[in-house]
């Protein structure tokens, strides 16, 4: 068993006695981060706005096509304007020239504005692609009237179907590629048949058979068929290998809190079961056992009341911190912040404000910690994300209505005893109504990184709702397997927690949209944009996993998500 202790919380503020991190000012925050936040985003050839981010392979692919397709579009405009400039310099019925030219000037004007459209990534759509690729292959077609249907002119349309080909729209390439053959076909036909010869300028005057002008057809339309099938392969390949380097990513960031996670336990499994200093001492009514627990501001010791035999576990000040007003009130708030909830330990006794050790007597839990449980289940399935976020919410509500704020949630303080009931552990850094934010911290911050609201990490004074933010904050970890935010040290970690947002889940793990929508609402920057209770919470998590997350619920998370979108 592993009792919460503070030696997890993250105590930022002027050194006091116990380990603690100086943060730099917002000033230097800004300045330390500000290349980050200034860094472009993925964009092409204009300014895009970071509420569209890369999600998944096909997300990577699309953002590729829009940029390939205005540079296809630019290398067509230096092929037309070259082709323009030599036909003076070429012979050819008039009325062939005529058309050749009006056909590259009219494809230059129309492409141009597509080029222009296509600078907004959202307007890339199937229509507008297939007009710009059907326009396309007539006037590649027109160039193979002109210069001749048996030479290398068709590669041009070659090249143009295995453009249009490696987009997501099968069915769009699909037609192109119908399109293409049929009217190389047209072109080509009559020539075989014999209604009229090649009028191409490049066209050989040597006469051929009509078996040799057939299978020249063939091999063109082979031609066109080859570039669409390879087209098509290759696409797949690309899918299958950005899906493959995404796979590693998550299961590389699953790794690296998991590591965080046994580095914990690890300490905590050096320490539990033997003799403390402690042991085998009265305290109160109870008598010490073994060691359970070690952090930076006390130990925790198995206990049995002396009259009743009751088990309890007892947390001690530790004797160098006794001589620290500070520490001490710190240690005694626990006791004061008792709520009564099946889903909060109970206090069972506690010293007196003066006693010479202070003591905290609690149940004695069976079970194991969240942290304990991650450590061997990287990811918990939908169910019981659900039934944690139900229960810990339910300990979150009862802390609210007795005006406790408990600003420490994190895996290792949530506690499931006897495998079915979750248990709220350790509000040694909690704050109380009566009291003025502040005044036992000197104005740091307090709570563990990767799980702050983004106004505790400013310092600001905090509610509830910076509580249902860390468990939400808990549940990103469940469901993805990983912490929603990384950095390489605090100060970038609190940085980014104010300023970023996560990765997408659904970009991580496999969930519903509606699952996405409820982490934005529940995770979002602003405390007014989250949810009010950890009751209304639970009933939107259940109907995000169901699919059918109210519609008012998902017009606000979407709105949040305009504001500020995910992270890639």
């Amino acid at each position: 068993m592993s009792m919460g202790t503070s030696e997890d919380a993250t105590v930022i503020d002027p050194p006091a006695g116990d380990a603690t991190v100086q943060l730099p000012s917002p000033t230097e925050h800004a300045a330390r981060h500000a290349q980050h936040a200034s860094q472009p985003s993925t964009s092409y050839g204009s300014a895009r706005t970071s509420s569209i981010s890369l999600t998944t392979a096909v997300d990577a692919l699309r953002d590729e096509e829009v940029a390939r397709t205005r540079m296809f579009i630019r290398f067509g405009w230096v092929i037309s304007v070259g082709a323009i400039g030599i036909v003076p310099l070429l012979g050819g019925p008039q009325p062939m020239r005529i058309a050749f030219v009006a056909a590259l000037v009219l494809g230059m004007v129309v492409s141009f504005f597509f080029h222009r459209m296509f600078a907004d990534p959202t307007k890339y759509t199937d229509r507008a692609l297939g007009v710009l690729a059907l326009m396309c292959v007539i006037n590649g077609h027109v160039a193979v009237l002109y210069y001749g249907a048996y030479t290398a002119t068709p590669a041009l349309v070659v090249i143009g179907i295995h453009f249009v080909a490696r987009t997501e729209r099968a069915e769009l390439a699909r037609r192109i590629f119908a399109t293409a053959v049929v009217c190389y076909v047209l072109c080509s036909a009559p020539i075989v048949i014999g209604l009229f010869p090649d009028p191409g300028v490049f066209a050989t005057d040597r006469p051929q058979s009509r078996q040799t002008l057939l299978v020249g057809m063939l091999f063109v339309v082979g031609g066109y068929w080859l570039a669409y099938v390879t087209a098509r392969a290759f696409r797949e390949a690309s899918l299958r290998s950005i899906e493959q380097l995404q796979k590693q990513t998550r299961l590389a960031s699953q790794r690296q809190a998991l590591l965080e996670e046994l580095r914990v336990d690890l300490e905590r499994a050096l320490r539990i079961g033997a003799p403390g200093r402690h042991t085998d001492q009265v305290v109160g009514e109870l008598q010490l056992g073994v060691l359970l627990g070690r952090g930076a501001m006390g130990e925790v010791y198995e206990a049995v009341h002396r009259a009743t035999g009751e088990p309890a576990a007892v947390k001690l000040l530790r004797r160098e911190l006794l001589s620290d007003p500070t520490h001490v009130a710190r240690f005694l708030r626990e006791v004061r912040a008792t709520v009564d909830s099946p889903h909060i330990v109970k206090v069972i006794e506690a010293s007196s404000e003066g006693a010479t050790t202070p003591y905290l007597a609690m149940e004695r839990l069976r079970g194991t910690t969240l942290a304990e449980i991650l450590r061997k289940e990287p990811r918990l399935p939908a169910p019981q994300v659900i039934d944690l976020v139900r229960q810990v919410g339910a300990g979150i509500d009862a802390a609210t209505k007795a005006g406790i704020v408990h600003r420490d949630l994190k895996p290792q303080n949530l506690f499931r005893h006897t495998g079915e009931v979750w248990k709220i552990l350790d509000f040694g850094v909690a704050t109380l109504a009566e009291e003025n934010t502040g005044t036992l911290t000197q104005g740091g911050i307090v709570g563990t990184p990767h799980y702050m609201a983004p106004e505790q990490a400013q310092g600001k004074r905090v509610d509830h709702r910076a509580d249902l933010y860390a468990l939400a904050a808990i549940a990103y970890r469940c469901v993805t397997g990983r912490h929603p935010f990384t950095a390489p040290d605090t100060p970038a970690l609190l940085y980014t927690v104010v300023h970023g947002m996560p990765p997408r889940p659904g970009e991580l793990v496999e969930v519903h949209a509606d699952v996405d929508r409820w982490f934005a609402i529940a995770m979002a920057k602003s405390a007014d944009e989250r949810f009010a209770s950890g009751a209304a919470m639970t009933a939107a998590l259940v109907a995000a996993v169901d699919g059918t997350l109210d519609a008012a619920l998902r017009r606000r998370a979407d709105a949040v998500l305009r504001a500020r979108g995910w992270e890639s």
